[in-house]
């Protein structure tokens, strides 16, 4: 969506030439997994088979994918959907297969991506348990990770979803902590990261001390 596929390409190598380890989020959330990250994307869309999973299968590197299942197949104009939101085809289920192949692991996003906060707890609970089962169904095995729809939660989603799902996570624009709440995991948004030097220098304070801003930045935006 917002990444030059050549470009992840390059920073994919530059992670791993500099040591950095590429694992699964299950493997990132252990005490002693150190210099390591894990790759995510969410919702399904077509550019996830046509460009992320070429260059994920040559690395033989893992990833998350978080999949809206009620429009497999479809594109991405959900219910909740910006009208001014771009238009993006998804994938159909034979490509998600082509991604498990390719090393990537299906976790849930809900089946039509709404906010949450406006569900009550029997409507968020069905969300996640239609699209647990089509996982199930196509895959053999249901889905351990979470991810939240636009990122929008609070304390009651949170409570609701957490009990289902080994880690939840959100759109906070921040590395993992020492202190993990797995219900409430950030995440760094690649569009930020758009610059060679940033994904070469990933753990380094300047590149922290920039993606920190960018995040005290958007958490005024969604104050004002």
């Amino acid at each position: 969506m917002s990444f030059p596929p050549a470009m992840f390409a390059d920073m994919i190598n530059s992670l791993l030439v500099k040591g950095i380890s590429i694992c699964t989020l299950d493997k990132l959330m252990l005490p002693e997994t150190d210099n390591a990250v894990t790759l995510t994307f969410d919702d399904g869309m077509q550019s996830v088979y046509k460009n992320a999973l070429p260059v994920l299968s040559g690395a033989h590197v893992p990833a998350h994918l978080y999949l809206t299942t009620g429009h497999i197949g479809a594109d991405n104009r959900w219910p909740t959907q910006p009208p001014n939101a771009p238009v993006f085809e998804m994938m159909g289920w034979h490509e998600i297969e082509a991604c498990v192949k390719g090393g990537m692991h299906i976790e849930n996003h809900t089946v039509s991506h709404p906010d949450l906060r406006m569900l009550g707890r029997s409507e968020i609970e069905d969300e996640c348990e239609q699209a647990d089962s089509s996982i199930a169904e196509h895959f053999g095995s249901r889905p351990e990770h979470f991810a939240y729809p636009y990122g929008t939660y609070n304390s009651n989603v949170s409570a609701i979803v957490s009990k289902r799902y080994q880690t939840c996570v959100t759109t906070e624009l921040l590395p993992l902590g020492r202190e993990l709440v797995a219900a409430e995991l950030p995440r760094l948004d690649s569009y930020y990261l758009q610059n060679r030097w940033l994904y070469n220098h990933l753990f380094s304070p300047v590149s922290s001390s920039y993606l920190f801003g960018r995040h005290i930045l958007r958490v005024i935006q969604r104050i004002l």
